[in-house]
């Protein structure tokens, strides 16, 4: 493997070539290189520099503080943002996430060895146009291997998200794990668990949005112990429903947000999350709070999944009637049924029939929702010389219940008609 410089983007090395002019050496570092090196695209250029933290806002006229402490000093450079951070050495990590002190000034050599993985370890100057490689990342790269720097056990102890980036890696590099490196992950889970929610929520989001199968991540999860820290009742799955939900959110698009309610369609049904069909927001109430507190998800976000999970696992079979299936659409909403539908497909359910049905209901236009209704509020209320409030709601929902039985009667006069019987039956007065 060669790296060449024609592949790297010009704003970079000028950045290199004003730090050399300034008589500092700069590397090319991290997963920039690795990336570059695989042929992938490259999304954010990363440089390592032997100037100091000061000496580099000296250099750059435009730069933000954004990790001076840490050696890192964000140069604004046309028009984008480069993270160029001074060679340094860490000592201990007593939090497991960031180095008590950090040492400046050291050799590149030294500052790679401070970094997780070999495939991550390998640094560039393109003035030199040499690479710089002291643990094997290029070898390991053509072994397809995630191997950690140095001893594991060191690597894991200094950062606890590591077990769970060497999982990831292995997904989205769809690279294998080094056995020592696999067999170091287990007794670093005491370190994992210091993680903020925040940063696991991160790996699962570019295991989901970055592989092609991101079981490759969820297997090495459950082998080694992560599962039972992040999410103990999938790890609970037996074989068989765990490679089904393994081959599930292969299958499903990748975006984040269905490939884990496609992960999560089998969890609602182990210990306790109980998932019972149309009578579903207390039975999810574990769910939700596992999505609110554990993995720290969106509020938008986490209703949409628990949403998606809620319907998906309608039986095909209780939407026979068209009326069920108005009634389902109707909480489905057409904004997510088509969702709904591919993670149906990604379980291998038969949807062909239910999507073709659906397809003609939504083109029909028949009202779905209240508000969908060719009558109000206001026109129940003058209809029927209501005052404002609740028997206002129940006689419109009653209007639409008539609507999804049969949608011939969902003109407005039919519907005015309608109110005077529609009343007393919310009043449960006899007609």
């Amino acid at each position: 493997m060669r790296i060449d410089p024609h592949h790297i983007p010009e704003p970079v090395l000028e950045l290199c070539r004003i730090l050399s002019a300034r008589g500092f050496r700069s590397w090319i570092v991290g997963g920039c290189i690795r990336d570059l090196l695989m042929g992938r695209a490259v999304s954010d250029w990363d440089l390592a520099t032997s100037a100091l933290p000061h000496e580099v806002q000296r250099v750059f006229p435009r730069t933000f503080p954004t990790g001076i402490e840490h050696g890192t000093i964000t140069v604004l450079h046309r028009g984008e943002r480069y993270e160029v951070t001074t060679l340094r050495g860490d000592g201990t990590y007593s939090d497991g996430r960031r180095p008590d002190r950090v040492e400046l000034g050291v050799s590149i050599e030294e500052d790679l060895a401070r970094r997780d993985f070999t495939v991550n370890a390998i640094a560039f100057d393109p003035i030199t146009e040499e690479a710089v490689d002291p643990w094997g990342g290029i070898l390991d790269l053509g072994a397809r291997r995630i191997r950690a720097v140095r001893d594991p056990r060191e690597r894991f102890a200094e950062d606890g998200l590591r077990v769970l980036r060497a999982a990831r890696f292995a997904a989205t590099l769809e690279f294998e794990l080094d056995e020592a490196t696999r067999a170091a992950i287990r007794g670093s889970l005491e370190t994992f668990r210091k993680v903020a929610p925040e940063r696991v929520h991160e790996e699962w989001r570019k295991a989901f949005e970055k592989s092609a199968e991101p079981s490759r991540a969820f297997r090495i999860m459950r082998e080694t112990g992560i599962l039972d820290v992040t999410l103990p009742a999938l790890g609970a799955l037996d074989a068989a429903r765990f490679e089904a939900t393994m081959a599930r959110i292969d299958r499903t698009p990748r975006t984040h947000a269905l490939r884990l309610a496609a992960l999560l369609l089998d969890v609602v049904s182990v210990s306790g999350w109980d998932l019972a069909l149309m009578r579903a927001e207390a039975h999810l109430r574990p769910l939700d709070l596992w999505l609110r507190d554990d993995m720290r998800t969106a509020n938008q976000e986490r209703r949409r999944i628990l949403h998606l999970v809620e319907h998906t696992r309608v039986p095909i079979e209780a939407l026979a009637r068209d009326p069920a299936l108005r009634r389902w659409l109707a909480r489905v909403g057409a904004a997510d049924v088509h969702d709904v539908l591919t993670l149906m497909r990604a379980d291998e359910r038969d949807v062909g029939a239910l999507a073709a049905r659906v397809e003609l209901e939504l083109a029909r236009g028949t009202p779905l929702t209240v508000g969908e209704l060719p009558v109000d509020g206001g026109d129940v209320m003058r209809a029927l010389g209501l005052p404002p409030g609740r028997a206002v709601g129940l006689v419109l929902e009653r209007l639409l219940a008539r609507v999804h039985e049969d949608p011939s009667v969902a003109a407005r006069d039919a519907l005015l008609a309608a109110m005077d019987a529609a009343y007393r039956e919310v009043m449960g007065a006899p007609a």
